[in-house]
């Protein structure tokens, strides 16, 4: 599946009105939220309940298409299958320089200021086209129910993004639309298109899901969670005129930078926003995602679709702490740390959130979290699977989104380049289904480039 979106801009008093006819005139897509989105076609497929035959010369649907080629969906997103841009107008959306896009420079400390300037040029276009912008993200079927012929799509929440900021995704400052309308393309030889429903979405982890009516013989996809770093794997997207891409990678040895959320792996090329990441035997092992090669392992989002089957939301802990497993780390610095503490796996704290719990209790940067809970934590997307665990024991066990619960949190102190005191702290946190914001604080921050230690 993919799909496009064009925010909310009507007050609203006017939001949530909808008129009949799925091709809404251009006066009307100004006064609410549009999207619309393909899907893969099926064998056997026929064409959905209320759907519509997509034209190929209408004046409108090319004027579609010039503005999704004119504007990338996000930051990290050059490639045509994700993009952004309002309906009508020639100015084109800031390309991120290859210099952002590429993944050898995540930890480049001119990274910050390459990221800086491209949100400047994003600001200013957004300035002129008044923050109506268009969005478009693959997708993917993972459910069919034959009875009521009604799907489940799997697709990035960036289809209802309406701003976002290229710096950093801990800022908290990214605004979703999600009345907008959203139009699914089913791929099939009659081009088809269908009204799709979003019928859930998480602003931290960043995925969606929508509802269309499909009368069509679908093959769900099988999701595997058996992941190897090194391991090939393949991309599938489409390009600004739907037709299918296909990018070779590998799962990369790296972790997020402190731009970028924990639950992220990498893949080493340029994806297709909410395209399936499969492994050869054609197993579903992630949706790709912003920003740049990042994409949401299988674990995180098995477990997210769990969650919401169950509560309705994605319960979460916000523990304040940016981290960076040691066991990216070049060989040398792995075996130096090895020498010198005695440690080689845990979680290196690089940013410390100011005013957090963490912060209170004394965790500074270059600290590591080896524990949490008793269990031993080598990634952070390992520690995203066990604080979604502890989560959600929580809620079974009678809590509520707003409820405080403990956790202990096994820290090794570094402290001058030292191995310093263990402890086991206890972190009495919330539990929220909202984003988790950052509040960086520069006398706390630690590059894990420079850990060094006395021969």
């Amino acid at each position: 599946c993919s799909g496009k979106a064009q925010p909310e801009a009507a007050p609203s008093s006017q939001r949530g009105k909808r008129k009949a006819s799925p091709e809404p005139s251009a006066a009307a897509s100004q006064q609410r939220g549009k999207s619309e989105a393909p899907l893969e076609p099926s064998e056997g497929s026929k064409r959905g309940k209320g759907s519509k035959k997509r034209k190929g010369t209408g004046k409108k649907k090319a004027a579609t298409s010039t503005g999704e080629q004119a504007a990338p969906a996000s930051p990290g997103a050059s490639h045509a299958s994700s993009s952004s841009s309002a309906v009508s107008s020639p100015l084109r959306w800031p390309h991120p320089p290859a210099y952002i896009r590429n993944p050898e420079n995540a930890h480049d400390p001119a990274m910050k200021d390459a990221l800086e300037a491209y949100d400047e040029l994003q600001c200013k276009y957004r300035a002129k086209r008044n923050g109506k912008l268009m969005a478009r993200s693959s997708g993917f079927l993972i459910d069919w129910d034959e009875g009521s012929k009604e799907g489940t799509v799997l697709t990035s929440a960036r289809i209802i993004c309406s701003k976002y900021t290229a710096l950093t995704q801990w800022s908290g400052t990214d605004e979703y639309v999600p009345d907008a309308e959203i139009i699914a393309h089913l791929l099939d030889e009659d081009e088809t298109t269908v009204p799709a429903i979003l019928f859930r979405y998480d602003k931290h982890i960043n995925i969606a899901v929508l509802k269309v009516n499909l009368d069509l013989c679908a093959k769900i996809p099988r999701f595997s969670s058996d992941i190897n770093y090194g391991q090939e794997i393949l991309v599938l997207g489409r390009d600004e005129r739907l037709n299918m891409t296909i990018a070779h990678g590998c799962v990369n040895f790296m972790g997020p930078t402190t731009y970028e959320r924990h639950h992220y792996l990498f893949t080493g090329c340029e994806p297709s926003i909410g395209g399936m990441v499969i492994d050869f035997d054609g197993h579903v092992l992630g949706m790709a995602n912003f920003p740049g090669t990042a994409y949401i392992p299988s674990s995180i989002v098995l477990k997210c679709l769990d969650m919401w089957k169950k509560f309705q939301c994605i319960p979460r802990l916000h523990i304040g702490m940016k981290l960076s497993p040691i066991k990216f780390l070049d060989p040398i610095h792995v075996e130096r740390i090895f020498r010198k503490c005695n440690i080689d796996s845990g979680l290196i704290v690089k940013e410390v959130s100011h005013g957090s719990i963490a912060e209170e209790l004394g965790v500074r940067p270059g600290d590591v979290v080896d524990s949490v809970n008793g269990e031993c934590v080598a990634t952070t997307v390992e520690l995203e699977n066990l604080i979604m665990r502890i989560c959600e024991n929580h809620l079974d066990q009678g809590g509520a989104i707003g409820s405080c619960m403990d956790i202990l949190v096994g820290i090794l102190h570094m402290r001058k380049g030292r191995k310093g005191p263990r402890h086991t702290l206890s972190l009495r946190l919330n539990v929220s289904d909202d984003v988790e914001v950052f509040i960086s604080d520069c006398a706390w921050s630690f590059d894990d480039r420079i850990l060094t230690f006395p021969p």
